[in-house]
């Protein structure tokens, strides 16, 4: 029979075998280790520097681009949408600066922004009101102003898509045109409802031609919200004469509204920087794409795209003053 104190000599063994591999280890290893560690800091913290210095140089080159872009937007606006007739639709989160500086871009390029109008989270949120009933609010408005009735194919936003094409038929002058009666009794019936609110202008006084829709501003919607808003998008094409989706650059990314839209073939022009004052140069050259007969495409930051070559402006040019040529008495 083993012996008690042979099992613990054993035990004793391994621990001391363990207390040497410890020491051993804190002592003959620590120099080496210290040394690949203060190597690798050393290279992190030069790399950082080049980093910085080059997200230093890039932020200036940006903010020269915009200075650029701001000083000569009348020029290269100008005249682009003469005569035309604009409206705004915003998401729900849409960025307030994206908005208004459309609002001034299109107004350079001659156009006429017969206001915005903003979705409510009402409209765009598919799990809210039943699509049964935004079905048959859409079909009673459009029997209220002669219009067909919407019969959007079965889907998950079905009841959102009716109500997409009867707000768009009220706010562009498509194959339907309504009276300012008319399109005033839509937008009441879908304020009525918290559906939409109606932020500036009178888009009942005027149907628009052209139509920009605003998506939401920082992280992705739910996608059952894209979906919503890429039926509006389409809604607009089909009613008016050209539309263009237009996002601040916080939005890009997969699973935003514009990749979704992109995504699916492009069925309007999109740009993703139109919180820049190069992207609302780019929104309203891109619309003059459309009406120009060209196919709808991304624009921005992502596709790093502009529609080119960019159309001409209609700037008038003045007169050089006629030389005189002195004679000698």
């Amino acid at each position: 029979m083993i012996d008690f104190r042979y099992h613990l000599v054993s035990i004793i063994a391994v621990f001391l075998a363990l207390a040497v591999g410890l020491a051993v280890g804190s002592t003959a290893l620590t120099g080496t280790a210290e040394q690949a560690l203060t190597a690798a800091q050393h290279r992190l913290s030069s790399e950082n520097k080049t980093l910085s210095k080059q997200n230093g140089m890039l932020q200036k080159q940006v903010a020269g681009d915009q200075a650029f872009a701001e000083a000569n937007s009348a020029r290269l606006l100008a005249g682009l949408l003469s005569g035309e007739h604009v409206v705004i639709v915003a998401a729900p989160n849409a960025d307030p600066a994206v908005t208004s500086g459309l609002t001034t871009a299109l107004r350079q390029a001659g156009a006429t922004v017969t206001g915005q109008v903003s979705l409510t989270s009402a409209f765009t949120t598919t799990s809210g009101q039943n699509e049964a009933t935004l079905s048959q609010l859409a079909l009673n408005l459009a029997s209220s102003a002669n219009l067909p009735a919407p019969a959007a194919p079965a889907s998950a936003v079905s009841g959102r898509q009716d109500a997409a094409q009867v707000l768009a038929e009220s706010l562009l002058a498509g194959s339907v045109v309504l009276t300012s009666r008319e399109s005033a009794a839509i937008l009441a019936g879908f304020q009525q409802q918290n559906l939409i609110s109606v932020d500036s202008g009178n888009p009942a006084s005027a149907q628009a031609d052209l139509a920009v829709l605003v998506t939401p501003a920082g992280p992705p919607p739910p996608q059952s919200e894209s979906q919503v808003l890429m039926a509006v998008a389409s809604e607009l094409r089909s009613a008016g004469s050209a539309t263009v989706m237009a996002g601040s650059v916080s939005s890009i990314g997969s699973g935003s509204v514009i990749s979704a839209e992109n995504s699916a073939g492009n069925a309007v022009s999109t740009v993703d920087d139109a919180d820049t004052e190069t992207g609302q140069i780019v929104v309203v050259q891109a619309l003059r794409f459309l009406l120009d007969g060209k196919a709808p495409a991304p624009y921005g930051a992502e596709p790093a795209a502009a529609p080119s070559p960019g159309p001409t402006p209609s700037v008038t040019s003045t007169p050089k003053p006629s030389s005189s040529v002195k004679g000698h008495g």
